[in-house]
């Protein structure tokens, strides 16, 4: 891109500032993200001012600065109640996973219904914190559901997830598109694979960061029969058009930044002959579904919830 960023870094530096803007995060935690991002502290600086965050920051003051050792940056965790919950339910059952991919292992958490049978399975790929436990408790609420479902750790090159969430951002910022989207297929073959699994194909779906990917690998997995990303940029919309899963879209109304291409998304899965619906949830904000984050609306995340679990089952 012209700005010298990629499509993902340019969501992610535009999401932080909203953030700052918002007074939801500090000077120099939108500094360190963007620097983690980008690389470096002069690119960091640049693409915040490409996004009209910029300021009278000195390179040389803040590569001082953000130097001294941080104060780590921690994914929202459930409640006291809901862990508990999670920890003691009964007819789930939870494992970690490894597997070969193409760059490195591929790790995972899975989750799938304790009695035995067979069951539509499910990707989901997790916001641009990494692999946290809000995902993890999802990927739970599918198995109780009667789904087999795997969280992907798109950190995976880097070791995993780390518990400074800044971290996993800065390294899901810098890193080639591409291979993620290999890393998707794998996923998605791997899950594909499991006994217990209906065979036919999986849905996959994801949030903010990861509703962008879920758009990707619908495009790049034949594999992937039915898709649902929440609040995720398109970024190979003009190829929207070739995949053959089932999409449901969701967005938030006031989402601008990401709803903006709704309409365009509804015109290219038009065009694919498969099930399509593209849901814009009125007062509804980027990453609404999310329980632990400041902009959890429940009216719209119950629906969304109730809408796409319909739609899994009529499509995998």
């Amino acid at each position: 891109m012209p700005n010298g960023m990629n499509e993902y870094q340019q969501y992610l530096i535009e999401e932080f500032a909203d953030e700052y803007r918002e007074r939801r995060m500090s000077r120099r935690d939108l500094l360190r993200r963007a620097v983690l991002i980008m690389g470096s502290v002069p690119a960091g600086l640049a693409a915040l001012a490409v996004v009209g965050c910029g300021g009278d920051d000195d390179a040389d003051e803040v590569a001082k600065e953000l130097a001294s050792p941080p104060t780590p940056t921690t994914a929202p965790s459930l409640s006291p109640a809901a862990s508990a919950t999670a920890a003691q339910e009964s007819g789930v059952s939870t494992a970690d996973v490894k597997f070969a991919g193409p760059g490195s292992d591929l790790l995972g958490y899975m989750a799938r219904p304790a009695q035995k049978g067979t069951y539509p399975g499910v990707v989901i790929i997790h916001e641009n914190r990494g692999l946290v436990e809000h995902t993890k408790d999802v990927t739970r609420r599918y198995a109780r559901e009667g789904f087999v479902a795997i969280a992907v750790d798109l950190v995976s090159r880097d070791g995993g997830s780390k518990a400074d969430v800044a971290l996993n951002t800065g390294f899901l910022g810098r890193s080639n598109p591409d291979d993620f989207v290999a890393d998707l297929k794998a996923y998605v073959a791997y899950l594909g694979g499991q006994e217990g699994v209906k065979p036919g194909g999986v849905g996959v779906t994801g949030f903010c960061f990861g509703g962008g990917y879920v758009f990707e690998a619908a495009i790049a997995s034949p594999q992937v029969k039915a898709a649902i990303p929440y609040y995720g940029i398109c970024r190979l919309i003009d190829q929207l058009a070739t995949t053959r899963a089932a999409v449901l879209a969701i967005y938030g109304e006031l989402d601008t930044r990401v709803s903006a291409q709704a309409d365009r998304v509804r015109a290219e899965l038009a065009k694919t002959g498969r099930p399509f619906d593209v849901l814009v949830y009125p007062g509804a904000n980027h990453a609404f579904f999310n329980d632990t984050g400041a902009s959890y609306n429940a009216d719209a995340a119950k629906d969304a919830w109730t809408k796409s679990l319909d739609w899994f089952r009529r499509n995998l």
